[in-house]
């Protein structure tokens, strides 16, 4: 009887034992996919770079940022740009067209094709400011764009609006829904010194 007594106290619980571990084995797939999806991960890592991109040995733009992931995805190979991006356009001279800064951006080289997100700002060398919180690049056509809203300051005037298209210099532009216009008076200083 003891016996009896011992092997029901031991089926019982090796029974349960049993019964938890085939039932917590379950596996779930999208999870499994995510950990083991090498695509989604950066093929390289760059800490506080600087590119130069040339043209026929001439400099075009330069790229700086604090972080840069590269992804060598089939599909889509593409560059995302953190922690802060500048990147700076060039002239045929050599000398500084115009500045974007953002918090961060993503560059697809084989559609040349740059998007710079978050607390975007553009200038260029005759002192125009554009900013927005997207800016769509096609370095191709040598434009930029976006369908967010905007704020442009010139020497003359301030303009709010929603989307944008212009020469990726900023040396004309076209607002596409303008929301507002404030009128900048010159500095008396600036109106003598023109006399």
């Amino acid at each position: 009887m003891k016996t009896l007594r011992t092997y029901k106290s031991f089926i019982i619980p090796a029974s349960a034992l049993v019964g938890i571990i085939v039932f917590s084995c379950t596996t779930n797939i999208e999870q499994v996919e995510r950990v083991t999806n090498f695509t989604q991960l950066p093929t390289q890592t760059i800490f506080n770079s600087s590119i130069q991109f040339t043209d026929s040995a001439i400099v075009t733009f330069k790229v700086t940022a604090g972080k840069i992931d590269r992804y060598s995805d089939k599909e889509a190979p593409h560059d995302e740009f953190n922690d802060g991006v500048e990147v700076l356009s060039y002239d045929k001279e050599g000398k500084v067209e115009s500045t974007i800064l953002a918090l961060r951006a993503v560059n697809y080289p084989e559609e040349s094709r740059m998007e710079a997100m978050d607390s975007v700002t553009l200038e260029n060398n005759e002192g125009k400011k554009l900013e927005t919180e997207l800016l769509i690049w096609n370095q191709k056509e040598n434009r930029i764009h976006t369908d967010k809203h905007v704020k442009i300051t010139t020497a003359t005037e301030i303009l709010f609006g929603e989307g944008l298209d212009a020469k990726d210099d900023f040396s004309s532009y076209e607002i596409r829904n303008i929301t507002g216009r404030i009128k900048v008076k010159e500095n008396r200083a600036d109106s003598t010194n023109s006399n």
